[in-house]
């Protein structure tokens, strides 16, 4: 038998690294089709840009590291369409330009490039960004406000309904403008059902394990649930949580890098389960109203030991079936032994 040593991504079945990343690519289109929708062509220049500065970046970085670089593989396009989704519409451009250097310079390639790297670099940039701007990257200008092209922003900018939570309130705002996503908030991240049809779409094409979003969703839904922050109570503290904050995005597009994930089916899911409980944890006592890069990048630090954890758990499950199994074969030859042996003798 011939083995092959292959860096991660490990993806099984008929797919590869190229059809996964251009899943990711189409349904981020979907995302972007919504933020122009919103806020005008300034959300797709920031998109083109973020996605220029890190495909540069990872192209650089791999020629000085002295390899060639690889036409096809698209994750810089991933992250840097990741990247400008997260921030407001009104962000300056050079945030996600340094973001996006972040993220691929210091994050990806210095730990060896794609399949290497230990933390998601796109949450990684977010969370560079939130702590080198946080006034800017929480101030939003409302949906279906014009926005200059190029150039600062004069629009007013508000705090949207993350904050509201974030400081013990609760948002009030009527089922249709729920469900449309027509809030203030991160430009990719409010339509919730649009967010999620992409999730059905990557979860049919088998881009990704359906279970682990539901998972780390389900808990972050039960703790709200359970555990209800400021003046909200029962189902609206849930909706509240899915509605207005950007956990669903994360869920879909985030959670479920192949990379940075483990790799058992038993260690996704308590990795699933520890995140929505570490979100909400950091959304309740954390520093800024959005602490899910954060949260997502503690996670991934733990990945070997949830992989470890698997391990010895599948290894220990394995042993146990095959002692049963040569219980079973012994005591179904036995008798036939002890039957055949007065014969011999006689």
């Amino acid at each position: 038998m011939k083995l092959s040593s292959r860096t991660a991504p490990h993806i099984r079945g008929g797919r590869s690294n190229r059809t996964v990343m251009l899943d990711m690519i189409v349904t981020l289109a979907a995302v972007y089709f919504m933020a122009w929708y919103y806020y005008g062509r300034r959300a797709l220049i920031l998109g083109a840009v973020s996605v220029a500065v890190c495909l540069a970046a990872d192209h650089a970085c791999t020629l000085l590291r002295g390899r060639k670089p690889q036409l096809l593989d698209l994750s810089a396009v991933v992250t840097g369409m990741l990247i400008p989704l997260m921030m407001p519409a009104s962000i300056p451009y050079r945030v996600p330009v340094v973001a996006g250097l972040f993220a691929i310079c210091i994050v990806k390639q210095a730990f060896g490039g794609l399949g290497n790297n230990i933390f998601n670099p796109a949450a990684a940039g977010v969370a560079f960004a939130i702590v080198c701007w946080g006034g800017t990257m929480f101030a939003y200008p409302t949906p279906f406000t014009p926005l200059e092209t190029v150039g600062n922003v004069s629009a007013l900018l508000t705090s949207g309904p993350a904050y509201t939570l974030y400081v013990g309130g609760v948002p009030r705002l009527d089922a249709g403008t729920l469900l449309q996503g027509v809030i203030a908030g991160p430009m990719g991240t409010t339509n919730v059902l649009v967010i999620a049809a992409c999730g059905l779409y990557l979860a049919a094409r088998r881009t990704i394990h359906f279970l682990q979003p539901l998972l780390m969703l389900g808990t972050v839904a039960l703790c709200s649930l359970l555990f209800p922050r400021g003046m909200s109570e029962g189902l609206t503290s849930v909706v509240n949580e899915l509605f207005f904050t950007p956990v669903v995005f994360f869920g879909v597009f985030l959670f479920t890098d192949p990379v940075t994930t483990p790799i058992r089916g038993v260690a996704k899911g308590l990795y699933a389960v520890f995140s929505g409980i570490l979100c909400v944890l950091l959304t309740r006592f954390g520093g800024y109203e959005m602490m899910f890069p954060f949260a997502l990048l503690l996670m991934n630090a733990f990945v070997p030991l949830f992989d470890l954890a698997a391990e010895a758990y599948c290894t220990r499950e394995r042993r146990r079936a095959y002692e049963k199994a040569g219980e079973h074969a012994s005591n179904d030859f036995g008798p036939d032994d002890d039957e055949a042996a007065p014969e011999a003798q006689g």
